[in-house]
């Protein structure tokens, strides 16, 4: 064998191996609570810029329609208003949801807590969510799939924090479900 066929072969292995170390700790960051916690806050204020531009422009659709089917000194006709209406109400719905599902999110304390209700919120109907059942080993194998105890005890003491202070409910049967919220809840940016 030529030193030009074991140098490659040597540069190809360690590259291999330095890859591979570089694969371990990007999913070792991945799972890092952390990471988890400034990326859902990163999203969630990317979907509230998402909310606020689509209700900008929501808005100013209105008013092209009501000045589209309007002439100067008439009223909306009433097919048009209903129309208008119906968006009106669907939009302010959209809003009050996604109000309410930041007010969920910010009852967290923690990184854990938050990541918890995140999940939570997801599965919330009045919260913005796909309405559906979210049982308690499903939120310890996405927010800890590794297993590991130290982590798994973070994500139980979070939910029994949140159960304690009647943010969350977990049933017999280990489905975990949001309380609703108090009125006077304040949402911390």
């Amino acid at each position: 064998m030529k030193l030009r066929s074991i140098l490659r072969t040597v540069a190809r292995q360690e590259a291999a191996g330095v890859g591979e170390a570089a694969r371990r700790a990007a999913e070792s960051l991945r799972h890092d609570p952390r990471v988890q916690d400034a990326a859902s806050r990163l999203k969630a204020r990317a979907g509230d810029l998402g909310g606020q531009a689509r209700a900008r422009a929501d808005e100013h659709l209105e008013r092209l329609i009501e000045r589209r089917h309007t002439r100067p000194g008439e009223a909306v006709p009433d097919d048009v208003a209903a129309v208008l209406a119906q968006r009106r109400r669907e939009r302010e719905a959209r809003v009050a949801m996604a109000r309410a599902r930041a007010a969920l999110i910010a009852q967290g304390e923690t990184p854990e807590q938050r990541r918890v209700l995140t999940l939570l919120a997801d599965s919330t109907g009045w919260a913005g969510g796909q309405a559906g059942t979210l049982r308690y080993t499903v939120l310890l194998d996405r927010l800890a799939p590794s297993g590991d105890p130290a982590a798994e005890m973070a994500i139980h003491r979070a939910l029994w924090t949140l159960a304690e202070r009647r943010v969350l409910a977990v049933s017999p049967h280990g489905e975990v479900t949001a309380c609703e919220l108090p009125v006077t809840v304040e949402v911390r940016g």
